[in-house]
């Protein structure tokens, strides 16, 4: 699988032009892209499928966000 950025977004696609959501494991699903034309196309029902993956992907981000953060003050009183 490949990352490719649609519209700003990364996504993995593999060689049959399935839409996977990226850094999602076990890969989760989303959809087809035709290379030919530029064209995503989104199965139904994508939302359900990536709600969980999302909450625990942008819980995550924050977590690793905050960590940084507080390194960061922490760094900036030492000097």
């Amino acid at each position: 699988m490949k990352t490719q950025i649609i519209d700003g977004v990364p996504y993995l696609i593999n060689d049959k032009g399935e839409v996977f959501l990226y850094s999602s494991v076990p890969p989760i699903s989303l959809g087809n892209y035709v290379k030919e034309t530029k064209t995503l196309s989104l199965r139904e029902g994508w939302q359900e499928v990536a709600a969980d993956w999302l909450v625990h992907y942008r819980k995550g981000l924050k977590d690793h966000t905050t960590t940084a953060l507080q390194k960061a003050a922490e760094l900036q009183k030492a000097a």
